[in-house]
């Protein structure tokens, strides 16, 4: 009898320190730590960058199972262009999406992308970016305190106006154009003749309805949610830059997580960045199109002789600043052959 009641203590311990197991396994998962990643951009939030961020964030949750997430900070909310990339390099917020004129204040890895008519096409522009020399040209931003993710973009930039249509060269003589605080963006427009006017994003919509400036240059995406097309009746097709967009992270934060956190951001950035591409050109598509119905704007697409007369007259942008760039430039203008 007293062996059998020892045998039920036993089981008895055995049975209670299961329960404590199992309910302290309960309070780790329920405590385990969750990494959260703050990321600040430019955009209004119906952007395409915000909603491929957003899809990125759905799929680091989802491979992290939950221990990875991202929220994001959309329309300058965390400061801006210059304020955010500062705090990325301090580690203060994680990840940020900035133009690379934006950039350029912090290294000029990306400089070269901001060359007049570099790419051809578009497929001709990703093809390089995802290549060595677009993930080179991302490495070298590390010692600026970035790490790349990858390449994502706001299509092309275009050319509009207020009161005058262009076609060639010579029809922008004497306007004034609101251009990104950008040494090639400046070099670019003297070299067709206009007066090129650096200007913070935020004042172009009221300088362009006071007449201050007759013209600017951003992506459709831009000119459409801005309000820029309101008072532009001219939209000029001069596919002058294809804009890639750098997503970057601290590398203050980056080398502070596990290969595992390193592994998920990296396959949600790519996973985001194929989304962001498609929804670019979806929304150029539709935009252009509402331009094109609407009776307000007037969509002028260049024939590819008016669109050479401009790549001939930005040449002495390639004097000058060639040489800087050495056998990249070259090899990129190689590829397209």
């Amino acid at each position: 009898m007293m062996g059998n009641l020892a045998r039920t203590k036993g089981a008895l311990v055995v049975f209670l320190c299961a329960i404590i197991i199992c309910a302290m396994s309960i309070s780790v998962a329920t405590t385990a730590p969750v990494r959260v990643l703050k990321q600040a951009n430019s955009s209004p939030d119906d952007a395409p960058m915000p909603l491929a961020l957003a899809k990125m964030a759905e799929i680091l949750e989802r491979k992290s199972n939950g221990a990875l997430k991202m929220e994001i900070f959309s329309n300058s909310q965390l400061g801006t262009a210059r304020e955010c990339l500062e705090s990325v390099q301090s580690g203060v917020i994680d990840i940020t999406s900035q133009t690379l004129a934006a950039m350029g204040g912090f290294t000029d890895a990306g400089l070269i992308f901001d060359l007049p008519y570099l790419f051809k096409t578009e497929e001709d522009a990703e093809r390089i970016l995802d290549g060595p020399i677009g993930q080179t040209i991302l490495k070298n931003m590390e010692s600026a305190g970035f790490v790349g993710l990858g390449w994502y973009s706001q299509g092309w930039r275009h050319l509009t106006t207020t009161k005058k249509e262009v076609h060639a060269p010579s029809d922008m003589v004497g306007l004034k154009i609101r251009v990104m605080e950008n040494p090639l963006h400046i070099a670019h427009f003297k070299a067709l003749g206009a007066s090129p006017i650096p200007m913070a994003y935020s004042e172009v919509l009221t300088s362009l309805q006071q007449g201050v400036i007759d013209g600017q240059e951003n992506p459709y995406v831009n000119i459409k949610l801005s309000g820029l097309y309101e008072v532009q009746k001219y939209v000029i097709e001069t596919a002058h830059i294809y804009d890639p967009i750098p997503l970057v992270i601290s590398k203050v934060v980056w080398d502070s997580m596990s290969a595992d956190e390193q592994k998920w951001t990296l396959e949600a950035a790519e996973e985001g960045k194929i989304y962001e591409r498609e929804l670019t050109r979806k929304m150029d598509a539709e935009i252009k199109g509402e331009f094109q119905k609407g009776g307000r704007n007037v969509v002028i697409e260049l024939t590819p002789d008016e669109r050479a007369a401009f790549r001939q007259a930005v040449e002495s942008v390639y004097q000058e600043w060639g040489p800087r760039f050495g056998d990249v430039l070259q090899q990129i203008l190689k590829s397209q052959e």
